[in-house]
């Protein structure tokens, strides 16, 4: 008579395997969240200075509650753009110290553990997303405290929007981070969102002429794609006698081709620095 020995893992055993997996993972995530929450630079250029924006912006003449179609009022197409830019700003300054760090060195300690760089990248652009997402859940705050007025549909899908629409801005802060010293990067790069703003048609209506250029400026499809459940593309020209609408396929093609544009220049630096090291 024999005794059947054999024995399978059993299914507490593989949980705890991997949760030890996921939890430096985790831990790495959590403290990149408040490391950069408690950097003063976000605090303000992130928050406090898109928040005064809108604050500044929402009512100018005493429109704001002004109704735009059928789905809100103008204190809500401020917000919205607002939201967008400040959501691209805050995804750009992440994504760059995360390029700076990764140029300075830290990369390469992050490289010799478990994991390595793809654990370090994975971390860097959820950290990006989740950092873009605290100035638009302030600035929607506002907006709902103030003049703004959104159908539920606005209201969700302007949030979801504000939040995706950030991908070309963190490849925009990772190629300036791995392009330019760290003092310039973190200067420089915010700083061409704030122009990129003005010509996107973000902070005040445009002329025909701009508008035309702002078509092709790296702001324009985010903000008109988080605008686009409210305003369905339908945008104030200030030299023309009625609105003009963009369709939709205009603001998509946009936020694509300056995806793959910002894109090319992360690869290839990347790669220049992983074979310098």
């Amino acid at each position: 008579m024999t005794t059947n020995m054999t024995t399978t893992p059993t299914a507490p055993a593989v949980s705890t395997t991997r949760l030890r997996r996921v939890r430096p993972l985790l831990t790495f995530l959590m403290l990149e969240q408040l490391r950069a929450l408690r950097h003063p630079a976000n605090l303000f250029f992130v928050i406090a200075f898109p928040s005064a924006m809108y604050l500044m912006f929402n009512n100018v003449g005493g429109i704001g509650t002004q109704q735009v179609g059928e789905h809100g009022n103008v204190s809500a197409t401020v917000m919205l753009a607002m939201a967008s830019f400040s959501a691209c700003m805050a995804a750009t300054s992440s994504a760059t110290g995360a390029a700076i760090e990764l140029q300075v060195g830290w990369g390469r300690q992050i490289a010799v553990t478990a994991g390595g760089m793809r654990i370090y990248w994975a971390v860097k652009v959820a950290t990006a997303f989740v950092q873009a997402t605290v100035p638009v859940l302030v600035i929607f705050l506002a907006g709902a405290l103030t003049t703004a007025e959104l159908d539920a549909r606005g209201w969700v899908l302007g949030f979801l929007l504000a939040v995706v629409t950030v991908i070309p801005f963190i490849l925009w802060g990772l190629g300036m981070g791995l392009l330019l010293p760290s003092q310039a990067a973190m200067g420089i790069a915010p700083a061409f969102v704030s122009l990129f703003g003005f010509l996107g048609n973000a902070f005040m209506p445009l002329n025909e002429t701009m508008m035309t250029i702002a078509r092709f400026t790296p702001l324009y499809g985010p903000v008109a794609l988080v605008r686009w459940p409210m305003t369905e593309g339908w945008t104030y020209v200030t030299d023309l006698p009625a609105p003009v609408q963009d369709e939709m396929w205009m603001a998509v093609a946009n936020l694509v081709a300056w995806t793959v544009l910002f894109a090319l220049p992360v690869v290839a630096l990347r790669r220049r620095a992983t074979v310098r090291q």
